[in-house]
């Protein structure tokens, strides 16, 4: 039996895992998520995706917790994944982070207006007892709408996106700042690319997400 636990507090994940049918436990990783010095967007979200899984290994090993054994000799297999928002215009480039707050969602939401932003969402999957670790990103390119300041402030007052990276929820109203979305897996934008995912599971792992779906 395929035991699978999420690296993250991300209720935004959990429930793209359980909207196809996968319930998973999560597990928060607890780490310091400050980008290094000249680390680059895509280099950041492979890292921090990779931290998490790996600190959520560790947390689980250090408990010694018999909870999540699979059999003799193997440890389930911990999913990490990491998001991150990245602008470029021709004076300046900026990682958008979650704003915690309205006055910086509305600041990063202006911004936007008109730019494309790169979001690198990264997947990592680990499992110590094979020691194997599989590490890939997928990027979203987001083509943003011109709106006034006053509507970016009623979005984000009834929205209240202030957990998410870049401002907004793609999966609501979200929706609506946008010209146009490149990307292959639409999930990606919410936080998990899902179809990775399951390529990574299926190559490296001997796991298909539609078999333990339909179990």
């Amino acid at each position: 039996m395929t035991t699978l636990i999420l690296a993250s507090s991300s209720q935004y994940r959990k429930k793209l895992l359980a909207d196809i049918g996968i319930k998973v436990d999560a597990v928060s990783p607890h780490i310091d998520e400050t980008p290094m010095p000249s680390e680059s967007a895509l280099e950041l979200s492979k890292r921090l995706a990779e931290e998490k899984a790996r600190a959520v290994s560790a947390q689980l090993n250090a408990n010694n917790s018999n909870t999540y054994t699979v059999g003799k000799n193997q440890s389930p297999i911990i999913i990490g994944s990491d998001q991150v928002a990245y602008l470029e215009t021709d004076a300046t480039s900026l990682l958008l982070g979650k704003p915690l707050d309205a006055d910086t969602a509305v600041d990063q939401l202006s911004r936007c207006q008109g730019k494309v932003v790169s979001f690198f969402t990264s997947v990592c999957v680990h499992q110590a007892s094979s020691n194997t670790t599989v590490v890939e990103v997928e990027e979203t390119r987001v083509y943003f709408r011109h709106n006034p300041i006053s509507l970016l402030k009623s979005y984000v007052e009834k929205e209240r996106p202030l957990d998410c990276a870049g401002s907004f929820k793609s999966e609501g109203m979200g929706v609506l700042l946008f010209e146009r979305i490149e990307c292959r897996d639409a999930n990606s934008l919410i936080g998990l690319p899902i179809m990775l995912l399951n390529d990574i599971l299926s190559n490296h792992f001997n796991v298909n997400l539609l078999e333990l779906a339909t179990a």
